[in-house]
């Protein structure tokens, strides 16, 4: 792993060296509170100098995941290791682990260098070298010249990135996030996000992010877990969790709201609300297609239906930033309940007013269990 402090020098195995062991391995983690099981028999590993994110919705068991890692939580059952080092009779302080979490817990006695500089301390770092280091990680997480500030004064951007400061001091070998954005606005947060990720890149960071956001674990994470109900679900690349999810409970925490059966034959996708190219990686006959609200386009209906179009009712819309989502019913495929559509803002249609529905590829999802 880089040093967080700024040397060239790397202690890092290389790609090709990389041991078996070599990382974090979780193996039938299990964690049971009475007879509620948080955690069910969960297996992962993240290699060093890798990202990795797990995603999923309130009491799916991701905080808990989190602190079984870091010691915070003790096991029902499994095992949890580090460089294949078993970890269940280490103590937390002596794991090598360092946590951020969403509220910062920043110590409100201590100014800003002094919240950073307590994990150099603790490390016996000598006083000048604190010091200097305390500088450079403050110019790290763009926070030059708040060395004095109380902690009390900052924004909640700034407390993030001081209790970030604050964990990269003491140089962990495995960097654990528990929401560490959810408390700030969006824009804010999506600009963490990215400084996040850089700083992550930039020290071959090994992290564990445990998170809600879509759009926080694929900015931040080289892989992506679903956790639902305890259990993962999926684990792949962003790209593949997005477009490819493994189950329909992914595509619809994914955001797709509507699973719709099609036929691939040729070089197209048949369904209900009309055909979509066919990927190169999509078998032949009945597949299942996820819709998102993006995934289908509403214009005001005009003279007849052309082709590879349907008519539908707005019932609702809701005004967003650059565009319209509308719901809408298919009056001659009642089944088709509430399907979500969006439409541009230079032509919006009224409620109760008929739209044609057009399906664009690029929010559809092709999901791979069938």
């Amino acid at each position: 792993m880089r040093s967080v402090l700024g040397s060239s020098e790397t202690t890092a195995v290389p790609e090709t060296r990389r041991e078996p062991d070599d990382g974090l391995r979780l193996e039938g983690l299990t964690v049971r509170y009475g007879g509620t099981t948080a955690l069910s028999a969960v297996d992962l590993r993240v290699p060093r100098g890798e990202v990795l994110a797990v995603l999923g919705p309130s009491g799916c068991g991701k905080t808990t995941l989190l602190r079984s890692v870091a010691g915070l939580e003790r096991p029902s059952a499994g095992r949890v290791a580090f460089d294949g080092l078993e970890l269940s009779g280490v103590p937390v302080h002596r794991r090598g682990f360092g946590m951020v979490f969403q509220d910062g817990q920043l110590f409100r006695h201590r100014d800003v260098a002094g919240n950073v500089d307590f994990a150099l301390r603790m490390r016996s770092v000598g006083r000048r070298e604190r010091r200097d280091t305390v500088s450079r990680l403050l110019e790290l997480v763009g926070l030059v010249g708040y060395q004095d500030r109380r902690v009390t004064e900052l924004s909640g951007g700034q407390a993030q990135r001081v209790a970030l400061a604050r964990a990269l001091a003491a140089e962990p070998r495995l960097l654990l996030l528990d929401e560490p954005l959810s408390g700030l606005d969006r824009r804010l947060r999506e600009r963490l996000a990215v400084d996040l990720a850089r700083l992550l890149d930039l020290n071959r960071m090994t992290g564990v992010l445990v998170t809600h956001d879509h759009d926080e674990a694929f900015t931040l994470a080289d892989r992506t877990a679903v956790l639902v109900a305890g259990r993962i679900e999926q684990l792949d690349t962003p790209w593949r969790l997005w477009h490819r999810p493994a189950t329909e409970e992914v595509a619809r925490f994914l955001g797709c709201g509507t699973v719709l059966s099609g036929h691939a034959d040729g070089e197209t996708i048949r369904c209900e609300l009309g055909t979509v190219p066919r990927p190169s990686d999509c078998p032949s006959g009945t597949v299942r297609i996820g819709l998102r609200a993006t995934g289908l386009r509403a214009a005001p209906a005009e003279d007849g239906t052309p082709d590879g179009q349907r008519r539908a009712v707005v019932r609702e819309r809701v005004h967003r930033h650059d565009h319209v989502r509308v719901t809408v019913t298919v009056p001659d495929a009642p089944w088709l309940d509430s399907l979500e559509a969006v439409t541009s803002l230079d032509d919006v249609p009224h409620v109760d007013e008929e739209v044609t529905l057009t399906l664009d590829p690029s929010g559809t999802a092709l999901i791979t269990d069938t």
